[in-house]
């Protein structure tokens, strides 16, 4: 991710990388589908749905020029990158980030015509107040870590650029 982030590695090399060593063969997008999903460390999925967000699949890219991320998401993904470098456990339960119509059913599809819409609407509503609920769990600000003293302390005992490591 954090190679991803900066442009070092293209969006199609990440995801090379992703099937190779996270997500046994299946694509960041299509993970949920896994058996092994279901058994993963709890942040992975959240972090893969999240890590497809930031480009286009559509073509080869870099994240850079035009598709450059901006200070606010490259400071999330620090904090993100940070989170999975610690033993700290994902306490936040799941919630599905993305629009409820890319997973609908066929049936999902004609309830969707039938009702006008209604169908969807309802979906994407029950999806927002499932997002808003969850928000409460923690410190949201601070997420993946469940809360700023979480965060705090895996900051004084980062794996990078610390003294530590410097003078080994």
């Amino acid at each position: 991710m954090r190679h991803l982030s900066i442009g070092l590695i293209t969006n199609d090399e990440f995801e090379d990388y992703i099937t190779d060593d996270v997500t046994f063969g299946w694509l960041p997008e299509q993970y949920y589908r896994a058996k092994e999903a279901k058994l993963d460390d709890a942040i992975i999925r959240p972090m893969l749905e999240l890590s497809w967000c930031l480009y286009s699949d559509l073509k080869e890219h870099k994240l850079k020029d035009q598709y450059k991320l901006d200070e606010k998401q490259l400071k999330d993904i620090a904090r993100f990158i940070l989170f999975l470098h610690s033993d700290n456990e994902y306490e936040w339960s799941y919630i599905d980030p993305t629009n409820p119509f890319i997973r609908f059913s066929f049936k999902d599809i004609i309830l969707s015509v039938i009702t006008f819409g209604q169908h969807y609407k309802d979906k994407r509503n029950e999806r927002e107040k499932e997002f808003a609920e969850m928000q409460k769990m923690g410190d949201f600000d601070y997420w993946p870590f469940i809360s700023k003293e979480r965060y705090e302390e895996q900051l004084k005992s980062q794996p990078f650029l610390s003294e530590k490591k410097a003078n080994a």
